[in-house]
């Protein structure tokens, strides 16, 4: 059964149907806001302030004391915090004590930390330089030994390095063996 079957067995068009849920609608919200209603009411209720306890000097003053009134109940008061406690030293330096002696620590920690690094600096710095001159020392030589020494770093013997680049064949060994040496 569906919806329209349904309305037109209650004898009612889709507008009315409208209608009467919007009707209901409006009358939950109403109840709803009546239900809030009474309940800020009853926190108005409990919020209200209660009556102060009489004090010691309003206790048994009325100058009846023939009504049995030797011991009159006593009047607590709540008790209240001490300005300082003695055995326990302020949250609030102890705390700032505790966070200058973490930060300084750290500070520590960092500067230890810098100081190896700039010594692991140094000592790159200083492997560069080294690497610098051999690679300044290499380029000075002439193109024809440059050409002989790339040629022997790859790998080629003496002979196809005399040939190739036009030098003596004992220049090409004394190449030869100078790229061996720079390779270990």
């Amino acid at each position: 059964m569906n919806l329209d079957t349904w309305l037109a067995a209650a004898g009612m068009g889709w507008r009315e149907a409208v209608v009467g849920i919007i009707a209901l609608l409006g009358l939950y919200i109403l109840f709803v806001l009546l239900r809030l209603k009474r309940l800020a009411r009853r926190r108005q209720e409990a919020a209200a302030p209660t009556p102060k306890a009489p004090s010691l000097g309003e206790v048994g003053d009325d100058g009846d004391d023939e009504a049995g009134d030797e011991h009159p109940d006593p009047v607590y008061s709540r008790p209240e915090k001490p300005a300082f406690a003695w055995n326990e030293p302020p949250a609030k330096d102890f705390a700032e004590e505790q966070y200058y002696k973490a930060v300084q620590l750290e500070l520590g920690q960092l500067r230890e930390e810098v100081a190896v690094l700039r010594h692991e600096f140094a000592t790159l710095r200083e492997e560069m330089r080294g690497q610098v001159g051999q690679i300044k020392a290499s380029q000075n030589m002439s193109p024809l030994y440059s050409d002989a020494m790339q040629m022997a770093m790859l790998g080629h013997d003496a002979e196809t390095i005399a040939e190739r680049c036009g030098i003596a064949r004992a220049e090409a060994d004394l190449v030869v063996a100078l790229a061996r040496n720079q390779g270990d």
